[in-house]
């Protein structure tokens, strides 16, 4: 069953143009379902390049935080354990992921904001971390594509932290 409220993929657009060309005008529920897999498959890419990258920036700043648990963690719908959820709570301030065009392919940073605890009463230091990589189109989760075509700029998703 199709939710009509939810934003639909490019693919999914172009599916649809294609069946009202051809005079279909309903949409056949298996349409949509072939297309998901794909989109989850590059959004599960994605994240697991997020996580892996604040996991090592997350160890970094705090030696007791394995980096493997933390990105386990933060690609986990529960957070994980509880003990490393709360490390990553009290460790990372904030993080964003960004698409970027650049040249004739797009960019995939990751930039975050962490402070190690502090023991001696003094105010911690912020660390500000950030990395990219190169990502083709086919890779970009269909829904960020479309805020790409629409706005043509940069698009900038926040990072959601792991829950108790």
């Amino acid at each position: 069953m199709t939710n009509e409220t939810t934003p639909r993929g490019c693919l999914q657009g172009l599916l649809d143009w294609l069946l009202k060309l051809f005079g279909f005008t309903r949409q056949r529920p298996g349409v949509r379902s072939a297309t998901v897999p794909l989109d989850q498959k590059y959004r599960e890419f994605v994240d697991q390049w997020t996580a892996e990258t604040l996991g090592r920036w997350l160890h970094e700043t705090r030696n007791e935080i394995d980096a493997d648990l933390a990105a386990q963690a933060l690609t986990t719908p529960n957070g994980g354990s509880s003990t490393i959820a709360a490390q990553i709570r009290e460790t990372l301030i904030d993080a964003k992921v960004t698409f970027t065009p650049h040249e004739a392919n797009y960019v995939l940073q990751v930039e975050a904001y962490t402070a190690p605890r502090q023991t001696n009463g003094k105010v911690p230091e912020i660390l500000r971390w950030r990395a990219e990589r190169p990502i083709a189109w086919v890779e970009i989760p269909d829904d960020v594509r479309e805020h790409l075509i629409r706005q043509r700029q940069p698009i900038t998703l926040a990072y959601a932290l792991p829950e108790d």
